[in-house]
């Protein structure tokens, strides 16, 4: 009986074709991915603006409420804030510094500060792809980009004013800018740094 010659595969590799309908098939993936999380992304980034935009303003209404001295307290490096209070009366110098009691007894120490887990239960920690770019208070004179950067609120009903930046992951940044006088927290979904 005789038998056919078939013709064997080459089990040991593969061929052109196979690569690339693999590599076809990654990039149609990719393609398609790629832009759901830089959305997702970007709604992440978003929330964590308007978070810390109405944290501010409702700070800004409990000092005056309360009568209190309030601080928000950004804590760059772990990517969180919280609440601290002051017992003491704090005020604002002309010369951008503060001061504990009335404008002429003024203590070297500073006013105490002390974390109120009252208005914030926990520190708010930002999502993991997002991080403060940098913040700029009306007390430091260049931008904290580590470290420990503090907004003031005051019962008088002024606010120190604030610029801070958050940046994701992939680049995007909100800025977020506190008004000294009515304590409102403008958010804007670019660097306003970069715009002319």
């Amino acid at each position: 009986m005789r038998t056919s010659q078939a013709t064997t595969f080459n089990s040991k590799g593969l061929t052109l074709i196979e690569i690339i309908v693999v590599m076809a098939i990654i990039a149609i993936f990719t393609v398609i991915a790629l832009p759901r999380f830089q959305n997702k992304l970007s709604l992440h980034i978003k929330k964590q603006a308007r978070m810390l935009s109405g944290t501010i303003r409702f700070l800004y209404t409990q000092a005056a409420l309360k009568n209190v001295t309030y601080r928000l307290h950004y804590d760059l490096a772990n990517r969180t804030y919280f609440v601290e209070k002051s017992s003491d009366a704090v005020r604002l110098t002309s010369e951008g510094s503060l001061t504990q009691g009335s404008l002429t007894q003024e203590k070297k120490t500073g006013p105490k500060f002390t974390e109120d887990k009252e208005l914030l239960k926990k520190p708010v920690q930002l999502q993991k792809r997002i991080k403060f770019k940098d913040i700029k208070t009306e007390l430091s004179k260049d931008l904290i980009t580590e470290g420990h950067a503090y907004t003031h609120f005051f019962p008088s009903g002024y606010v120190e004013q604030t610029q801070i930046r958050l940046e994701s992951e992939i680049g995007d940044i909100y800025t977020i800018v506190v008004e000294p006088l009515t304590g409102r927290a403008k958010v804007y979904p670019y660097d306003i740094e970069a715009k002319p």
